[in-house]
């Protein structure tokens, strides 16, 4: 039996890949892959958030293995979708103190793996440009009313460095894992097609809808009308308010996207990535995904 997880990163399209793969999860099935995502995975007997905050020792876990049975039932394969697993995006959760991303990522990956009965686990795994990715974590908390100020957020951190290879790195040195497949958020629509050949089973690639962009982040006009209300005494419930402003400047009239970081750190953060994209082409059970060049056939 074949056990797969997709790992997120947040914000990197993950959200719109399980959308996808949800609307043929019957036919899934009927090929033999069990699919799983965020939408099963978050509530009832079948909460993994719950028993990853408890650890290894949850007494939910029994339940949990029982009714994760139950949807496996006839299916060979299993395909788990939950960017939560690496961890969240919350200060302290997203980033340690010395600045490790995702610090947590390794035991709770650990720990999912042995609730689905055990390894080797294929990883699939999106990143994403560090200053982009930053700010659209912040704008993720800014929208659950948790954070405003994108230095207060980032801790003295550098917004143009993540720390993608070292969390490659940690999470390909496990044995569990016989290999971790990575690739740019960047390249995701381009290499959408490759990705849902690798993760599925064979000739299911052309029923998989694509439908359009899901949670967008706040832009720009949005986030300034959010503080501009917030400075102004405004009582109402900083996520209520940021759900407010989403409505009201919506990407799809024009506006454009947040940009809270200077051009200086962009082309920082470019560098960054650059080169640790470099670093990762060789590291060892890793596979750097990448898109076929003109004319090229699709793998």
């Amino acid at each position: 039996m074949a056990l797969s997880i997709h790992l997120g990163a947040h914000k990197t399209a993950s959200t719109h890949l399980q959308f996808s793969l949800r609307q043929i999860r019957e036919p899934l099935r009927a090929a033999g892959l069990c699919y799983l995502d965020a939408a099963t995975l978050r509530d009832g007997p079948l909460d993994l958030s719950r028993l990853l905050a408890e650890g290894a020792d949850s007494p939910a876990a029994p339940a949990f293995c029982e009714a994760l049975r139950g949807q496996r039932t006839g299916c060979a394969d299993l395909l788990i979708s939950e960017e939560n697993i690496l961890g969240g995006t919350r200060r302290g959760k997203l980033f340690s103190r010395r600045g490790v991303l995702y610090p947590f990522a390794v035991r709770r990956l650990r720990q999912v793996i042995g609730l689905a009965g055990g390894g080797p686990a294929t990883l699939y795994m999106s990143i994403r440009d560090p200053a982009a990715f930053t700010v659209s974590a912040f704008a993720l908390q800014v929208a659950w009313g948790n954070e405003i100020d994108l230095a207060a957020y980032l801790c003295g951190r550098d917004p143009a460095r993540v720390g993608w290879l070292g969390l490659v790195r940690r999470l390909a040195a496990m044995p569990e894992v016989a290999r971790v497949v990575v690739w740019r958020y960047e390249d995701y629509a381009a290499l959408r097609p490759t990705l849902l050949r690798r993760m599925l089973p064979a000739g299911l690639v052309p029923a998989v809808p694509t439908p359009p962009p899901s949670n967008q982040s706040l832009t720009q006009a949005a986030y300034d009308w959010l503080v501009a209300r917030l400075l102004a005494g405004d009582e109402t419930p900083a996520r209520i308010l940021a759900d407010q402003a989403r409505r009201r400047f919506p990407r799809a009239e024009g506006h454009g996207p947040l940009r809270l970081l200077t051009d200086e750190d962009h082309q920082r953060s470019a560098l960054h990535y650059a080169g640790e994209l470099a670093l990762l082409q060789g590291l060892p059970g890793v596979e750097l995904l990448a898109p076929p060049e003109p004319g090229q056939i699709r793998a």
